[in-house]
């Protein structure tokens, strides 16, 4: 019995990302590159801004139940994304921004990015 509980475990090796809630550790003016990533991981994409600071990009999709079946979830339920963005003057977090999208504001923001 033992065996079966802990088999469920065995594969999970990376972190989870919560940003609605992590993003909250990030403080402007003083978590350093560093911090942000243990806080929230690599990020999922990494820009330059046209005013040159660095940007830093989190992603995360939310799917219900009924959009996680085979076959038919593509036709049911909702998704939804979130997005943090995180800005960089030096070492320092300049800006951070968490939004939330449905599907349609997150095609709109996808192609705003640099």
């Amino acid at each position: 019995m033992f065996l079966l509980l802990t088999a469920g475990c065995v594969g999970a090796s990376s972190p989870v990302r919560h940003l609605s809630s992590d993003i909250c550790l990030v403080m402007p003016e003083q978590t350093t590159r560093e911090e942000v990533i243990s806080f929230l991981g690599e990020p999922d994409r990494k820009m330059t801004t046209d005013e040159n600071l660095e940007l830093w990009l989190y992603l995360e999709v939310n799917r219900s139940f009924a959009r996680k079946m085979p076959l038919v979830g593509d036709k049911l339920g909702t998704q939804n994304y979130e997005a943090v963005t995180v800005t960089f003057n030096g070492e320092l977090v300049s800006t951070c921004l968490y939004r939330q999208f449905d599907e349609s504001e997150f095609e709109k923001f996808n192609t705003e990015l640099p």
